[in-house]
């Protein structure tokens, strides 16, 4: 698997990387540059939202993926009863309601009702990591999951007051078993090194002082519940602060830090522009400081972001792995089509391959979230990769373990890629390659691999089976191709 190419930062003027991009003769609006804004602020494009958005240009583009409708408002909830037992254990099993959980965030992703807000809800949920796995309880996930939609785009200052009175992070944290006796620093250390000031901005000293501002921050019956007596209402010091602070000091106190903008900063880089590089504070200063001056309003730097010179360059272009998810999603967006050219999805059908891809919404490995990167790539998770485009280019697939489970048929045998071409008439060998590439991957087919594909269609009958297996072939190969895993 190639790597993306590193681009060195020096010499680049921040203020110049960080003005707004203007298309140019030299430099045009595209289906190149289209796609690469669809991948990054959504889950890349259909075939409809690509050819809309190369004629409608940038900005009305940038309107679209971050316009909030009117109806319905947010998220449609899931609301879960009791788990039932697992008759081994006698404890409860939330294996089918996470699926349902699941399933239903991945069929929002599909529909792209609210595209860069559901993209950066998936940030930031790999941001505040928490795991069903321990917290065991699907209404408390889908509760948090909540939390990050909501204010995915808008106040982390809020965001990060919400989380930490968040019934699935107090149990996935242990703040439960934080009491003024004996404070437990799980939360106190993760708020620091993860959630807002990063590793060398703060000391041993500081974390057992903030553990014990948040004694007593539990939960009861799934919710929020604060123990005026299990608190620690004595003197504390926290990054050389001192009052009798409480958790909201603490958080506050953390807001204040000039490291907290930078941190932040530095991980929305690394997640819209580029996994292969590591920019300077000083390159990332503008948007830090925009971040703070305007008290932490997260579409402050997203949107710099994707506006930029710097994001519309060698810099960002296919310079992130996909994650699973982006994988997955991607594809089905773009060619999980029927006959019609609508999406046959059931979003159920992708809990397993996205397990053999190594990513399980609402389930990241730890406290830290998945690495992602390089990490997404070995043996195995492109083995998956491959065998998820060879099941759904060809209609293969039956009832996985998920959907069996509900009863639920899998979208594969729904999935008809030639019909639909048929269908536009685009029968020509030259036209299928171009058609296909052109929506996969704009620009970036290259001419070797574009001629073997054309010549493996060769000149069978267009009605004949060989032309649709034909078709499906060259259609496998470019979700399949290095540059393709490349986001």
């Amino acid at each position: 698997m190639s790597e993306p190419s590193r681009v060195p930062f020096d010499p680049l003027d921040p203020a110049a990387e960080w003005a707004p991009w203007r298309p140019s003769d030299k430099d045009p609006w595209s289906a190149k540059w289209a796609a690469h804004l669809y991948r990054r602020a959504a889950f890349g494009p259909t075939r409809d939202e690509l050819r809309e958005a190369v004629a409608a240009g940038l900005d009305a583009t940038l309107e679209k993926l971050f316009a909030t409708p009117k109806e319905p408002p947010g998220r449609p909830r899931v609301v879960f009863g009791p788990p039932p037992l697992n008759p081994m254990t006698g404890m409860p099993d939330v294996s089918g309601q996470a699926a349902t959980l699941r399933a239903s965030w991945l069929g929002r992703l599909i529909d792209g009702t609210e595209p860069a807000r559901e993209k950066l809800a998936l940030f930031w949920h790999n941001h505040f990591a928490t795991g069903i796995q321990k917290v065991n309880d699907a209404s408390l996930m889908e509760q948090q999951g909540e939390v990050v939609f909501r204010h995915a785009l808008g106040s982390f200052r809020q965001m990060l007051k919400d989380v930490s009175r968040d019934p699935a992070m107090l149990v996935w944290l242990d703040s439960n078993q934080n009491v003024k006796a004996h404070p437990n620093e799980n939360y106190a250390r993760e708020v620091m090194e993860l959630f807002t000031l990063g590793v060398g901005h703060y000391s041993e000293k500081d974390v057992r002082e903030a553990a014990r501002a948040f004694t007593g921050w539990h939960t009861l019956d799934g919710r929020f519940m604060f123990m005026k007596g299990e608190h620690d209402f004595g003197e504390k010091l926290v990054l050389g602060r001192r009052g009798t602070w409480d958790g909201n000091d603490v958080l506050r106190i953390l807001l204040d830090q000039p490291a907290c903008a930078r941190f932040l900063v530095r991980k929305l880089y690394r997640f819209l522009v580029s996994e292969t590089a590591d920019p300077p504070d000083a390159f990332l200063a503008p948007l830090a400081d925009a971040f703070r001056k305007s008290d932490y309003d997260i579409a402050v730097p997203v949107g710099a972001i994707l506006r930029s010179k710097h994001f519309f360059s060698a810099h960002a272009y296919r310079q992130k792995v996909k994650w699973p998810v982006e994988y997955a999603v991607g594809v089905v967006r773009a060619v999980g089509v029927g006959v019609t050219g609508r999406i046959t999805v059931n979003p159920y059908s992708l809990l397993g391959v996205l397990e053999l891809m190594g990513q399980q919404l609402y389930a990241p490995p730890n406290v830290k979230g998945w690495e992602a990167g390089r990490s997404w790539l070995n043996t195995a998770t492109v083995l998956a990769r491959h065998n998820f485009a060879h099941a759904l280019v060809n209609g293969m697939g039956d009832l996985n373990e998920y959907a069996r489970r509900l009863n639920v048929r899998t979208f594969f045998p729904a999935v008809d890629p030639v019909a639909f071409l048929r269908r536009l008439d685009i029968t020509e060998p030259a036209k299928v390659v171009d058609f296909y590439a052109e929506l996969l991957l704009p620009g970036d087919c290259r001419p070797a691999v574009r001629q073997k594909l054309v010549a493996h269609i060769g000149d069978a009958s267009p009605e004949s089976d060989a032309f649709a297996q034909r078709c499906r072939d060259a259609l496998f190969v470019l979700l399949t191709l290095p540059e393709y895993q490349l986001n």
